[in-house]
């Protein structure tokens, strides 16, 4: 087993690669991390933290290239690592669902629905999928949820399918939500993943661009608030961000990385008691959070 001195030069040499984006190199250097660390230690959860990213990475580039055997394969991965992820889960259900695995996609759905009970992008394909296998009044009535979290899913569309549906028109009904289906959610999924690439490249401006546009299309997802939060803070807007951050905390109040990154804007806007708050709500949450824990203490 190793040492703490081996243990924290191979997560310092699996930060480095993960920075200079040797996404395999890294998982590499952390799965060595996780082999010798104690389970449920700090340097175990942060590791574990990281080779999901990366794994969650690699899926996404794999999509892109049209590799989807690999991305599946990456996205469990990055699931094992990280389960309470929603998108990791929504993800998985997308690549499952088009290899005509529809109910093994369902569960993934669900799982993500158990993270994030409000997140309205899931709902609609859980609602497609149920209507996809003649569970029509169930797939009706998540849609119906979608839309009810995120009002621009109450399109001409949306209010087509619905009438379609209460005539008994199931192959109408369904044409029209997948319609909603592969729009909206396309079009937010492209500008989150444009404005991450962005931000990754240190082009903060433009990354926050892209999360007001997802944002436009999706006001409801933590996720996509956490890292536009980011942004404005790289772009030295604290104040727009700690907002961004409690956005992403009304929508999902145990999300940890919200919780410290608004304590960060509070220091950023020189108010350490807010920050100390925030810290400790984090380990409140996770009582392990090594940054939480950190930055608690340099206060």
């Amino acid at each position: 087993m190793m040492g703490v001195r081996e243990l924290s030069k191979s997560y310092q040499k699996g930060l480095e690669f993960y920075d200079q984006g040797l996404l395999v190199d890294a998982i590499a250097a952390f799965e060595e991390v996780l082999a010798s660390a104690a389970p449920g230690s700090p340097e175990a959860k942060l590791a574990a933290f990281y080779v999901g990213q990366a794994h969650a990475t690699l899926a996404e580039d794999n999509l892109n290239r049209g590799a989807r055997q690999r991305a599946e394969e990456h996205l469990r991965e990055a699931i094992v690592k990280n389960p309470k992820f929603p998108d990791l889960h929504y993800q998985l259900a997308q690549i499952i669902a088009e290899s005509g695995a529809i109910h093994e996609a369902m569960v993934e759905l669900e799982a993500a629905l158990e993270l994030n009970p409000n997140y309205a992008k899931a709902l609609v394909m859980l609602g497609v999928l149920a209507y996809e296998v003649g569970e029509y009044k169930a797939g009706a009535g998540h849609i119906a949820h979608a839309v009810e979290q995120e009002p621009r899913y109450d399109t001409s569309t949306y209010r087509e399918a619905l009438a379609s549906h209460k005539k008994g028109d199931h192959r109408g009904a369904l044409t029209l939500f997948q319609e909603i289906l592969a729009t909206n959610v396309d079009d937010i999924s492209f500008h989150f993943g444009i404005g991450k690439k962005l931000y990754r490249s240190g082009e903060y401006k433009e990354a926050a661009e892209s999360f007001e546009q997802a944002l436009s299309l999706a006001q409801n997802y933590p996720d996509i608030r956490n890292w536009y939060g980011l942004a404005l803070m790289a772009c030295s807007e604290p104040k727009r961000a700690f907002e961004e951050f409690q956005k992403a905390l009304e929508v999902n109040p145990n999300f940890t990385g919200a919780v410290i990154n608004a304590g960060i804007a509070c220091e950023m806007m020189k108010i350490p008691e807010e920050a100390s708050g925030f810290y400790k709500r984090a380990l409140a949450i996770d009582p392990g959070n090594l940054e939480a824990r950190e930055r608690l203490e340099r206060l």
